[in-house]
């Protein structure tokens, strides 16, 4: 059995407007991360480079088309499903969104909520289910 039997690239992309950044909850009935907030997020396709997975991921989930996408930081992370432990290596990356691209944005089936939040109501317990980790880099990268 290999070490590492579930192992993914991910992505996971932060979008700021208006000094507020986009979270988005996750549906009850996903498979990965049920009911958790997090940003636009997902896996790299063998196919794809994790760049352009961000890009596609972002327009699956939130029906925005942004441009200029910058890396801000890559790490691993070792969690758990319901049935099994998970590795994923995640480039995270940010971009600025403007009034006009914000037009159409409407969230797909893996999403019932979403939040434009500062940062400093990334602390408010209604998000506490952002990893720490993470907190700590959408602090460290916006407001």
């Amino acid at each position: 059995m290999p070490e590492y039997p579930n192992y993914r690239v991910s992505v996971e992309i932060v979008l700021c407007h208006n000094d507020k950044i986009l979270l988005t909850k996750r549906s009850a009935q996903a498979t990965v991360a049920p009911g958790v907030w997090n940003v636009p997020a997902g896996k790299v396709k063998f196919h794809e480079i994790p760049l352009d997975a961000a890009y596609r991921e972002v327009l699956e989930e939130t029906n925005i088309k942004v441009v200029d996408l910058k890396e801000i930081h890559v790490r691993t992370f070792k969690g758990q499903t319901a049935t099994e432990p998970i590795f994923r290596l995640i480039y995270t990356y940010m971009a600025n969104i403007t009034d006009d691209q914000l037009g159409d944005f409407r969230l797909n089936e893996e999403h019932t909520d979403y939040a434009w939040v500062t940062t400093s109501e990334i602390a408010d317990s209604r998000f506490d289910s952002l990893l720490p980790e993470f907190r700590g880099i959408l602090m460290s990268h916006t407001g």
